[in-house]
């Protein structure tokens, strides 16, 4: 994109992230979603991937008709798997890991409602699974898959390669749920600091790989949260391992732009102690709590994309849609290292309200960078 290329952009960037039950709706495409995600088990290097849909030129096209730049996940590091296997069920979404040290069971369903897949069983559901799921990261090795992510990257608006959380946050997220974490931290700590180092190197070997590769742009879904861990937690537990993972990108000359889209405003001096480049999906209130003219003088000269409340999309008027959006404008005016975003819009937004961020959106042409 020209405004991270240093130029002057035509307009104010625009990055939302895009609900695939909202895209679908959009498009007038609407269907069931799988009972299935990746977020916790990776797919395998080889599996069987859906090829009867695109779904990338669907969500470029759907941008295109919001108006919208296209803001897009590319994996370019594939799992490979020697000991362990996995049997995933998308019509029940029971997934089975099979492991030298025992067997792992998660279970998600999509909802018809949100549009999103939901985690009903979670892999690890206490230390008992710990030998299971240390054998799991173990027998992963990482490979390049370096030709598929250059041509997704070439059909993409701004192409973001998808890398690891830290593994406090993947724990907290996805693999074990808030309470299982933050209990076993508590209960089982030297435990969890073992299991979580073994995540890390792991995670290492992946973001080597993926920063030798094509891409510019690293971008984990970390989901920073003070919602989910206080500061000190963090501090102790995620700011080292994501320093770790910023120097390996930027030995790469890439930037390290982490996706953090939970409340802020009381992790910024954690936030301020890590050599990132940028953050995505700031989430203003009132769902969220971060101020982005607060993260600017708070954080320095980095990438600040966000500024918007993606709720309002479901809930609000087209006037106070506008208006909230509009103080966001108004506050960072100007700002060459801010671009509007936030987390996905919603299945349930209300197109009049999307209309009318794209319509402030275009007007920044006229006054933004004035």
């Amino acid at each position: 994109m020209a405004l991270m290329s240093g130029r002057r952009p035509d307009r104010l960037p625009w990055l939302p992230e895009l609900n695939a039950g909202f895209v679908r709706k959009t498009l007038g495409r609407p269907a069931a979603g799988p009972n299935l995600a990746a977020d916790a088990i990776d797919d395998e290097a080889g599996a069987s991937q859906d090829q009867d849909e695109d779904y990338l030129s669907l969500e470029a096209r759907c941008a295109e008709l919001v108006g919208a730049d296209h803001l897009h996940r590319v994996k370019s590091v594939l799992v490979r798997r020697h000991r362990v296997s996995v049997e995933k069920d998308p019509r029940t979404g029971l997934t089975v890991v099979h492991t030298p040290a025992g067997q792992l069971r998660q279970l998600q369903q999509w909802d018809p409602n949100s549009g999103t897949v939901f985690t009903r069983e979670h892999l690890v559901k206490g230390p008992e699974d710990f030998p299971a799921y240390r054998a799991m990261l173990d027998d992963e090795t990482y490979e390049p898959n370096y030709a598929s992510a250059e041509e997704e990257i070439a059909r993409s608006g701004l192409a973001t390669i998808d890398v690891p959380a830290t593994p406090l946050m993947h724990l907290l997220l996805w693999v074990m749920d808030v309470q299982p974490t933050l209990m076993a931290m508590i209960d089982h700590k030297d435990e969890m600091i073992d299991l979580m180092a073994l995540m890390h190197e792991k995670n290492m070997e992946c973001y080597r790989v993926a920063a030798a590769g094509p891409g510019e742009v690293l971008r984990p879904m970390e989901d920073t949260s003070s919602m989910l861990t206080g500061p000190v937690m963090y501090a102790e537990h995620s700011v080292p391992c994501l320093n770790d993972y910023a120097q390996v990108i930027h030995a790469a000359g890439k930037l390290f732009l982490p996706h953090m889209c939970g409340h802020l405003g009381g992790m910024l001096d954690v936030l301020a102690e890590v050599d990132l480049d940028g953050i995505e999906a700031i989430t203003a209130p009132p769902l969220g709590d971060a101020d982005v003219a607060e993260m600017r003088r708070r954080l320095g000269d980095v990438w600040l994309i966000g500024g918007v409340d993606p709720s309002q999309y479901a809930t609000a008027t087209p006037e106070t849609m506008a208006a909230h959006v509009r103080r966001t404008l108004q506050t960072m005016r100007g700002d060459m290292k801010f671009m509007l975003g936030h987390e996905e819009i919603p299945l349930a937004a209300k197109m009049e309200n999307v209309q009318a961020v794209a319509r402030l959106v275009e007007q920044t042409a006229e006054w933004f960078y004035a």
